[in-house]
């Protein structure tokens, strides 16, 4: 909104002061048309000038429109820092939704595309709630609706602690137990006087509850009824000859994190409960892969000093050893920090690690440098172990060493290979025919139905 007219400011008497339950004062006009609410400092003449000059020209432009605002509405105004300037809304308090005189667009007020009207106007509520939120300290006259707010609320974090407790893939945003929090809250406010403590909360948990049913297509035919039912085309190709190679050297890993990772991060949502359970999971195996790893470095450099070893067959045990220390370390403590962060940190961390060509596969592979390291280390101080023991021993025992070592290296490659790259049959079949009773036969479907 532009310079407005100058006005007389016979009306000043009339503005009351409010203080928000966390601090920052706001001033309402009761009007004869609608009430008007600023965050404006009206101890300054002029401020205050300029925001009745901005309320005539508001009046005005109905007037010369013709519009009528409906009843129990409210006026925003927030002025520039020039004052030349005034931002606006209207607030419809009957139907719980804002509205301007000229028409805007969705990604001028921040809101995703919707699918219909009625999805439209679930985001509209949700900023009718955040307004409510920040000025909730002068609605007297509203008792009556604002209790019922409060038991429609109830009634809704009942339902979605409920829905928690019997689904692990439940869209509902809260966890079970802060859905027992919320209601032992609300609980103490039933059908009693709703004041403006308890109204501002009131409000942040609608709002809330309002945004996640717009993202998850609340009251529309296609809505997101599970958690890790994809809403939306991925694009993101399965590069195999890329991810089969990487679970091999890694011993199948980057596939477990791929999993976590593409479970945690669905339809570009993040839950602050489960990102707070992936990052604490991944704290804990890189802490766990660190604190192992160090004992088997210093086994292999104890190992190359005994007699019959040398330095050169500790070099593999060592640089695997290495990679594991260094990635962990780093890993852990970039991750630190995100282990108590909000979900919507958690979405914009995903959404930057998730490649547009390889998803995430990149980061997958760099979770798993601790634990498969460290796997690799072992592996290679097993070898020097039994090298130097054949060297001591005789040649039999290096062979039989040897040979058990690589039928070991067969069983791993069988459990972390795919089954659907045809890998995973081919070491089935082997150990199949080396160990008959192992894996039971496919028996014919008329066999199994007779």
């Amino acid at each position: 909104m532009g310079p407005a007219p100058r006005a007389s400011s016979s009306s000043a008497l009339e503005w009351r002061r409010f203080v928000h339950p966390e601090g920052q004062p706001y001033s309402v006009l009761n009007n004869e048309e609608f009430a008007v609410v600023t965050e404006a400092n009206l101890e300054d003449a002029e401020a205050e000038q300029s925001i009745l000059d901005y309320v005539k020209l508001v009046q005005k432009e109905l007037q010369y429109h013709h519009i009528k605002v409906p009843p129990r509405s409210e006026l925003f105004l927030e002025l520039g820092d020039d004052r030349t300037q005034c931002n606006y809304y209207f607030v419809d308090h009957a139907a719980k939704k804002l509205f301007w005189l000229e028409e805007l667009t969705t990604e001028s007020l921040d809101i995703s595309a919707a699918m219909s009207h009625p999805h439209l106007d679930s985001a509209l509520e949700r900023l009718y709630w955040v307004h409510l939120e920040f000025f909730p300290m002068h609605h007297e006259s509203y008792q009556e609706e604002f209790s019922q707010i409060v038991q429609d609320l109830c009634n809704v974090i009942s339902h979605g602690q409920a829905d928690r407790l019997t689904s692990r893939t439940s869209t509902f945003p809260y966890t079970a137990d802060t859905c027992k929090q919320f209601l032992k809250l609300l609980s103490r406010k039933r059908g009693e006087r709703v004041d403006g403590y308890t109204l501002c909360y009131a409000s942040r948990l609608a709002g809330a509850i309002a945004n996640q049913r717009f993202i998850t297509f609340y009251g529309q035919e296609s809505a997101q009824l599970d958690r890790l039912q994809e809403m939306y085309p991925n694009d993101t190709l399965e590069h195999k000859w890329l991810s089969t190679p990487a679970n091999f050297v890694l011993w199948g890993i980057p596939r477990y994190y791929s999993t976590l990772l593409e479970d945690v991060y669905v339809n570009e949502q993040v839950y602050a409960d489960q990102w707070t359970n992936f990052i604490s999971l991944c704290l804990a195996d890189w802490t766990g892969s660190l604190s192992w790893t160090f004992p088997v470095l210093v086994a292999s450099i104890l190992l190359a000093s005994v007699r019959g070893g040398t330095m050169s067959m500790a070099i593999p045990a060592v640089f695997s050893s290495t990679i594991s220390i260094a990635s962990g370390s780093c890993l852990h403590l970039r991750h630190l920090s995100l282990a108590d962060t909000s979900a919507s940190i958690g979405a914009n961390y995903l959404r930057t690690a998730k490649s547009d060509t390889f998803g995430f596969l990149p980061s997958a592979v760099v979770f798993s440098l601790p634990r498969a390291g460290y796997m690799w280390s072992v592996g290679f101080l097993i070898a020097q172990f039994l090298f130097i023991a054949s060297r001591s021993i005789n040649k039999l025992f290096a062979l039989v060493a040897a040979s058990v070592l690589a039928i070991l290296l067969v069983f791993i490659l069988w459990v972390i290979s795919p089954e659907e790259m045809g890998v995973a049959p081919l070491f089935r079949n082997f150990a199949s025919s080396c160990f008959p009773h192992m894996h039971a036969v496919d028996r014919p479907e008329e066999e199994l139905m007779a």
